[in-house]
C-alpha cells in the first residue's frame, strides 16, 4: 500500500481532491490536514476464542475482554 493521503480535512470539512489543485491563496497549506488509510488489524476466530478462554471473569470482564482483543490486534 502506498503512503499517500486519501483525502484532506480543511476547516472541519472533508475534501477528496488533492490540495495541490487548490488555489494557494484560497486554502493555506497550514490549514490542510492529510488523512491516511491504514491496513486493518484483525484477529481470527481462533485467536478470539483463545482470548475468551483465558479470561479472568471477575471484575469487569467485558472491558477486559475488549482490551485483550485490542492488545492482541496491535501486536500484529
Amino acid at each position: 500500500m502506498n503512503n499517500e493521503p486519501v483525502a484532506w480535512m480543511l476547516n472541519g470539512k472533508l475534501h477528496e481532491c488533492d490540495p495541490s489543485d487548490w488555489a494557494k491563496e484560497e486554502y493555506p497549506s497550514d490549514d490542510v490536514i492529510p488523512l491516511y488509510l491504514h491496513p486493518s488489524k484483525t484477529l481470527t476466530d481462533e485467536e478470539i476464542q483463545d482470548l475468551w478462554a483465558e479470561m479472568d471473569w471477575s471484575g469487569q470482564p467485558e472491558l477486559e475482554f475488549a482490551r485483550a482483543i485490542l492488545r492482541k490486534a496491535q501486536e500484529k
